[in-house]
């Protein structure tokens, strides 16, 4: 190979063997900066949907925060009224309906209902819907919390209660397998689910 060829071998070249020239690397580069620049503006658009999208998820869960948290509230004023109007429950007398929240070094705790009397004290736990998580938290948390909170009552039975607008059946099952009454809604009335024959548990 001559010296000549030499060169022409060490130069870059092109499809069919043509020299790059200053004019169309020029345009390579224009062409690729044009690209870069279409693919930022992609990415920008992606980032404000994706920011979009967030703003849209933070709304739903405040919404739905709300409206959860709205729906409990209305729970617990009618079942709170509704006892209130009464002043037994199952056979258990009562004579006073209180709403108990407390904070210890170890513990703390929040009851929803309580109904008192000389001997027994009956604690109830309100959702809208009760779910069996709801009812496992209420056996193995809320209610072995109760007297070690409260230790003004301490001497008295502890019966417990879950009360909901809306109790499925497998969270029915679950509470009454442990003892406890299950009240719900029964148009503008409160009733008592359980059978007649039950015997609620008491915690000690």
């Amino acid at each position: 190979m001559s010296k000549k060829d030499n060169n022409r071998a060490s130069e870059p070249l092109e499809e069919y063997n043509q020299p790059l020239t200053f004019e169309k690397v020029w345009q390579m580069f224009r062409e690729t900066d044009k690209m870069f620049k279409e693919t930022d503006k992609k990415m920008q658009e992606t980032d404000k949907q994706l920011k979009e999208t967030d703003r849209k998820l933070d709304r739903l869960a405040k919404l739905y925060g709300g409206v959860s948290e709205n729906s409990r509230d209305v729970a617990e004023e009618f079942f709170r009224r509704g006892l209130e109007k009464r002043t037994s429950i199952f056979g258990i007398e009562y004579d006073k309906v209180s709403q108990l929240a407390r904070t210890s070094r170890k513990l703390q705790g929040e009851y929803d209902i309580v109904l008192h009397n000389s001997e027994v004290i009956v604690v109830i736990e309100v959702k809208y819907k009760v779910h069996p998580d709801d009812v496992e938290d209420f056996i193995d948390r809320k209610l072995p919390n109760f007297k070690p909170l409260f230790k003004e009552y301490s001497d008295k039975e502890i019966i417990g209660g879950i009360a909901g607008m809306s109790i499925p059946k497998t969270s029915y099952d679950l509470a009454a397998k442990h003892g406890l009454l299950v009240l719900t809604q029964s148009g503008e009335n409160i009733t008592v689910i359980n059978p007649k024959d039950f015997q609620p548990k008491k915690y000690r």
